[in-house]
């Protein structure tokens, strides 16, 4: 029987689907100045470049931050390299130590391991939806990150230019009264 709506989900299943976690941050947000001198686009569709990936399930593991980090890699390797390559998200719930898996994550600490170890593809490393050991082959690895740098959510103009360069990593914090 499939899940055809959140309310299908006991208590305990949707907040496995929670996965982005603030709290493991133990240093402050490196952010980015609003750059007002960079005119952003009205819009920017990056699926008309080419530069995003088929839609991906997570399923009931906590995994949103590795989806969001491997979305932003895939988008900025396609725009600065031509090929867009479907990165493995499962890679990031093994092997990023500094998250925890399935138990949640933050993208900055995805976005630094992978500045050590080569992003591998869902092919060569497929995704499970279930913590395991690391299993990384850097032979098997395509690409490393550079960098990142956060955005404060009450900066709408450096958000609008950081998404005219590129598919930008984002998160929801779901389990707060708001959402």
């Amino acid at each position: 029987m499939g899940i055809n709506h959140l309310s299908d989900l006991n208590e305990y299943e949707f907040n496995m689907m929670k996965g982005y976690k603030p709290s493991l941050r133990t240093e402050p947000l490196e952010e980015v100045a609003s750059d007002e001198e960079l005119t952003a686009p009205g819009s920017v569709d990056w699926r008309s470049s080419g530069a995003v990936t088929g839609v991906k399930n997570q399923g009931s593991c906590g995994s949103c931050w590795a989806f969001s980090t491997t979305g932003a890699v895939e988008g900025a390797y396609k725009i600065h390299k031509g090929t867009l390559y479907s990165l493995s998200e499962q890679q990031l719930v093994d092997c990023s130590t500094r998250n925890s898996g399935c138990n949640g994550g933050l993208m900055d600490y995805a976005f630094a391991y992978l500045k050590t170890a080569k992003a591998q593809t869902e092919s060569s490393y497929p995704y499970t939806g279930r913590q395991a050991s690391c299993k990384y082959n850097a032979a098997s690895g395509i690409t490393y990150t550079t960098g990142y740098v956060d955005v404060a959510s009450s900066n709408p103009t450096a958000l609008m230019n950081a998404a005219a360069l590129g598919p930008v990593s984002i998160a929801i914090e779901a389990d707060q009264a708001s959402f």
